[in-house]
């Protein structure tokens, strides 16, 4: 029996974790590793803490190989019944097994918000998620004879740790959120007080406003929000998230829906996986929710790689995946650290004020946890998420 040829879409942090995983498993296992034309697979942590300010050139930020093949084809499509890669060379593939790991793209801002497409055109509005991105701020920035003033538009965890990194490189920061506390869904509302507070103390902030034009200038632009007022900058930084980048016919701004083993949900026979950020999960009690951040979206990879080990009789059942892996930011000085997918319908519970803790519940049993400076803490409690007899007392 031939060995199986694997096919895996993406070759970020999930992509390369599961060709790790099926590499050591199953050494004769042909695995094509594919990226997009003309990109060479890159730590997407690195676009903003490295390349953004200047520490890194993106050859620095660039993945060392894993061994499979890579190929650099961009894929265009999916055929789920025959398993059929369809990339943009136009050389059809077909696999024994596939595993989709494309990853996610930015949210930009609205087709109603005026001059948006001119000011991404110009360079003065853009987006922080590839490493041209990323190059482009650096580039922009380095241009100017001294500080710039950088209009952040966003309030999430990219927005929060992108503004503390140019504020600490001299620039002066101003926020544009569209939530009066940006952030209380996902981090709670204590942490989000203390975040806040953080980003008032070093920085202009407009909270629970939308943005209804963008002026692009010679030398500078303008942000024109919904109660008239307008915000002067060098720059303006999108960050309001993400969406799913899934090859058709997974392309709508839903993801690539998968059960709880991360096989495809609709057919869950068919070999087809999904893992990272493309992936959408559901849960019965808080909805579909995609986990969009570099640890995160290893673990996925390799969950969904050892499904498919199973599911090809190499491997043991791995079992339900639950979102439980750590991160960490650093945010003015501080250090804000999570576990788990704190869902905006989960319950908030505030383990502890000094340092702030939070632990995200649903039906009581804990799913996610939030600190802040409270890494221990939250490394403590990580394992015990998902489990719901450990609900009632902190771990000391």
């Amino acid at each position: 029996m031939s060995p199986a040829r694997i096919g895996i879409l993406g070759a970020g942090a999930a992509g390369t974790a599961a060709a790790k995983i099926l590499q050591a498993a199953s050494p004769k296992m042909q695995i094509d590793l594919f990226t997009r034309t003309g990109e060479q697979p890159f730590n997407r942590t690195l676009v903003n803490k490295g390349i953004a300010i200047g520490l890194l050139t993106p050859a620095q930020a660039t993945l060392p190989a894993p061994g499979a093949t890579l190929v650099c084809d961009t894929v265009r499509g999916v055929d789920p019944r025959t398993r059929q890669v369809q990339p943009a060379s136009g050389e059809t593939r077909g696999y024994d097994g596939i595993i989709l790991a494309t990853g996610s793209r930015p949210r930009t801002l609205g087709e109603d918000v005026l001059g948006r497409d001119e000011a991404l055109a110009a360079g003065r509005l853009t987006t922080l998620h590839s490493p041209a991105d990323a190059a482009g701020i650096r580039d922009r920035l380095g241009e100017l004879p001294g500080s710039a003033r950088v209009l952040i538009l966003g309030g999430g965890l990219l927005a929060a740790e992108t503004a503390s990194l140019l504020s600490t490189a001299g620039h002066d920061i101003a926020l544009i959120s569209r939530s009066t506390l940006p952030g209380c869904s996902a981090f709670g509302e204590h942490i989000s007080g203390e975040l806040l507070d953080l980003h008032q103390a070093h920085g202009a902030t407009y909270l629970g406003r939308t943005i209804q034009a963008v002026r692009t200038h010679p030398d500078h632009i303008t942000i024109v929000l919904d109660n008239g007022h307008r915000v002067e900058g060098d720059l303006a930084i999108i960050a309001h998230g993400t969406l799913p980048a899934a090859p058709s016919p997974w392309n709508g701004p839903d993801g690539v829906p998968v059960d709880d083993r991360l096989r495809l949900r609709e057919a869950p026979g068919q070999r087809i996986y999904a893992a990272g950020g493309v992936a959408s999960h559901d849960h019965p009690g808080l909805g579909s929710y995609r986990v969009d951040h570099w640890d995160d979206a290893a673990a996925q990879g390799t969950h969904a790689a050892r499904t498919l080990l199973h599911d090809h009789g190499l491997g043991e059942d791995p079992g339900a995946y639950r979102p439980a892996s750590t991160f960490t930011s650093s945010i003015h000085g501080h250090t804000f650290a999570g576990a788990g997918h704190p869902s905006p319908r989960t319950r908030a519970r505030t383990v502890s004020t000094d340092p702030a803790l939070i632990v995200h519940e649903h039906d009581e049993i804990p799913v996610a946890v939030t600190g802040l400076d409270a890494v221990p803490l939250v490394h403590q409690w990580a394992p015990r998420l998902h489990h719901p007899h450990e609900t009632t007392t902190p771990p000391e």
